[in-house]
């Protein structure tokens, strides 16, 4: 949505997409959308598999609060005014991703709940890596 957008708006006579700094942040929005997919993926195939999957799961969780509203937000800049718009789909990305963070717990409270997960692994120095 967002690089179809800025290829087609113009700006000084010529497409957003051909500036650097949009270039950059949506390069940005592309690797952690495939990074949030990545771990997921990792969870699913875990638990799928029968493993241990705690980690997996709570670091899938912090991807998807913190760099999912990253990638919202940016997206969201990129768009400028249209953004901010509720007749334009953007908006319903950043409110699904509030929920979503909503739902899962924020990113600090997945980050506490790995830290005692490897802790208390480390405890019983049982790493299964």
């Amino acid at each position: 949505m967002a690089a179809e957008y800025t290829s087609e708006r113009e700006q000084f006579g010529r497409p957003l997409s051909h500036n650097q700094a949009v270039t950059q942040r949506a390069a940005d929005c592309y690797i952690g959308t495939d990074a949030m997919r990545l771990v997921l993926w990792q969870a699913a195939w875990r638990l799928d598999a029968g493993y241990p999957a705690s980690e997996e799961v709570r670091i899938a969780k912090w991807w998807a609060s913190e760099i999912g509203q990253k990638v919202v937000h940016d997206v969201q800049h990129l768009h400028g005014g249209m953004g901010a718009d509720v007749d334009y789909p953007v908006h319903r990305y950043f409110l699904w991703v509030k929920q979503l963070e909503n739902f899962l717990g924020g990113g600090s409270s997945q980050l506490a709940e790995l830290g005692s997960l490897i802790t208390t692994k480390a405890k019983a120095n049982t790493f299964t890596y």
